[in-house]
Parts: C-alpha cells; sequence; structure tokens
C-alpha cells in the first residue's frame, strides 16, 4: 500500500504507527511530523521521496482542532520539540531535505533497526 499525502501527517501523543505483516509505504509527498508530543512510535514503514508539501490547514487532534501549517520541508520524519520517540524498523530513501530531522530539544528519541539510504546529507549533534 503506497500513500501519497497532500499534506504532512501530524502525529499525536500515544500514537504508534505500525506496519508490521505489511508493506507500508508513504512516497512521493509531504512525509511525517511528530511535532510537541510525546510517547509516539513509528514502527516497519518505509518512507521515501518525501517533497516539500504546500501552507494549508492541517488537522492535528480531535475533529475540531485545525492548524494553518507552513511549507514542509521534505524530511522523511521531523522531530520538532518531542519526547519519548522510537523510530524502528523503518527503510528511509531519497527525501528533499533530510531523512530524519531530530531538533529543538527533543529529548529521548531511540532510531534502531532502521535503513537509510540514497542521501548525501548525515549529521548527528549534541547541542547545549
Amino acid at each position: 500500500m503506497v500513500i501519497k499525502l497532500k499534506n504532512e501527517l501530524m502525529l499525536n501523543s500515544y500514537k504508534t504507527i505500525d506496519g508490521r505483516g505489511f508493506k507500508v509505504e508513504i512516497a512521493n509527498g509531504p512525509c511525517i511530523t511528530i511535532h510537541n508530543v510525546s510517547h509516539v512510535i513509528v514502527h516497519g514503514i518505509m518512507i521515501h521521496y518525501c517533497k516539500p508539501s504546500n501552507p494549508g490547514l492541517v488537522r492535528s487532534s480531535s475533529i475540531e482542532h485545525v492548524v494553518h501549517r507552513q511549507r514542509s520541508d521534505g524530511d522523511g520524519i521531523s522531530v520538532f520539540a518531542s519526547s519519548n520517540i522510537w523510530i524502528d524498523h523503518c527503510y528511509l530513501a531519497r527525501c528533499t531535505d533530510g531523512l530524519i530531522d531530530v531538533i529543538h530539544n527533543s529529548t529521548n528519541v531511540t532510531m534502531s533497526n532502521n535503513y537509510f539510504t540514497l542521501h548525501d546529507k548525515v549529521s548527528i549533534k549534541k547541542l547545549k
């Protein structure tokens, strides 16, 4: 199953994306954003050919809560000001910007058993 998003997929706290047993791909559009949340698991999916999204309205939690988001930058997974995040057994390739960006005081982020390929930007930083 290939999922092509029109806008970034915003995850809420205490959520899991689990692709075990299926071939789940997010490709050819905006991808996943984990923003100001905690306790999220992303497991066993393929994320590739991610592109920047246009600004627009994105539902971030309940049916009533819609926020205006600026243009995303084309990351496969963007983790911003979040904690207790686990990204496991995922395949990430050929995204416009980074494959995974973990920024702005995100803590307790674990990336395990992932396959990163076909990309030329890699850095791991600890800023104080």
